[in-house]
């Protein structure tokens, strides 16, 4: 289970022994990537694990093995929100992802064929238990402290609530306990995208000529207005054109920011993972599997740090308040920072300055 090995300069967690899952199915085995950042003290107590968003890798900041600025390049570093002067930071790559972990487009054990649309169902409590792996593989037993934003921020929550006895602090960043109809609403009119695209052929494009491209990029455009604010729009954007033409292109300047979103992912994220891991976030709950979401939540024992923006229309500030008042119920010692951020759901991405002190101040309390 330990064997690790550094492939393309990230590491990697291969697990021989099978996984099962939520919802039945197992995988005979599996691989997690991750990369990290500063160093693990003697007794192992400085770590803190970092989940993604959906679309991330596990590429969080550069290092000399990877130069390339990561997803999160001003929150790691020597005084930096994830210090790494004080803690060892890991970033993992979901299982069911395709920077390196396990998901539909790796291939079978033994066989040369592609998981494809035949990937097993995953859940949010899955990916956690697939993380935790990786962490006991490295000989700690504990985490300093767990935390993501968005479905990071899902994942978090879960792995807190899987393993009460193994975190010692909790920051969830724009998320919510449980996933509400208008953030299932829009993703599944994502989904609907790929599937009624012709190119997707079913989920098994791997090895054709024609790839879901066009749809992805659509799906992510779609997501991209989730992810942003109408301040924002308006501040950046207003009514501005790319020229005077007349066209059903990409006119105004905001359509060409979409446009050019959209065609960026579609070339780097897989279909069917992107499939999996938003069916996986429709489907969160912290009170999945328990007799209700109360049970849920009353396994979080850790402290736990609760942030919202005021303008994230994906996941609204309301339902951060609602898991911070859940956990406060619960006698959780618990923080809620609602924080005046511009640029909605995405602002943990690009208002970096507005999260880093708090996660600082609440890893060192």
């Amino acid at each position: 289970m330990d064997a690790e090995r550094q492939v393309a300069n990230t590491l990697v967690f291969n697990d021989p022994n099978p996984l099962p899952l939520v919802m039945g199915d197992q995988l005979s085995e599996f691989t997690l990537a991750y990369e990290t950042w500063g160093e693990l003290n003697k007794d192992r107590s400085n770590a803190v694990l970092l989940f993604t968003g959906l679309s991330a890798s596990s590429h969080a900041r550069s290092h000399p093995g990877n130069t390339a600025p990561g997803w999160w390049e001003g929150m790691i570093g020597s005084g930096s929100g994830l210090d790494t002067d004080r803690w060892f930071v890991i970033c993992v790559n979901h299982l069911g992802g395709c920077f390196g972990s396990t998901g539909p487009s790796s291939l079978r054990p033994n066989s040369n064929r592609r998981y494809g649309p035949d990937f097993p169902p995953l859940t949010i409590r899955d990916l956690a238990h697939a993380a935790n792996r990786m962490i006991r593989s490295l000989g700690i037993d504990r985490l300093h402290g767990v935390l993501g934003a968005s479905q990071g921020g899902m994942l978090s929550l879960e792995y807190a609530a899987c393993f009460p006895d193994q975190v010692d602090r909790l920051i969830s960043i724009s998320a919510t306990g449980r996933t509400g109809p208008q953030s299932i609403a829009y993703r599944y009119v994502q989904r609907q995208v790929i599937l009624n695209d012709p190119a997707y052929q079913g989920g098994w494009y791997y090895d054709t000529d024609q790839k879901p491209v066009g749809s992805m990029a659509v799906a992510r455009q779609i997501g991209n207005i989730t992810y942003r604010s109408r301040q924002e729009w308006e501040d950046r954007f207003g009514r501005g054109r790319t020229g005077s033409g007349y066209s059903y292109g990409p006119d105004f300047q905001v359509e060409s920011y979409l446009h050019h979103m959209g065609h960026k992912l579609a070339h780097q994220f897989d279909a069917n993972s992107f499939l999996l891991l938003t069916k996986a976030m429709d489907l969160f709950s912290l009170g999945y599997g328990f007799n209700s979401y109360r049970e849920g939540v009353a396994r979080i024992k850790s402290p736990s740090l609760i942030m919202g923006v005021g303008t994230d229309m994906l996941f609204p500030v309301d339902e951060q308040e609602a898991v911070y008042l859940a956990l406060k119920n619960e006698g959780n010692d618990t923080q809620f920072r609602q924080l005046n951020a511009n640029s909605g759901h995405d602002s943990f991405l690009v208002e970096v300055e507005y999260f880093g002190t708090a996660i600082q101040d609440f890893l060192r309390r």
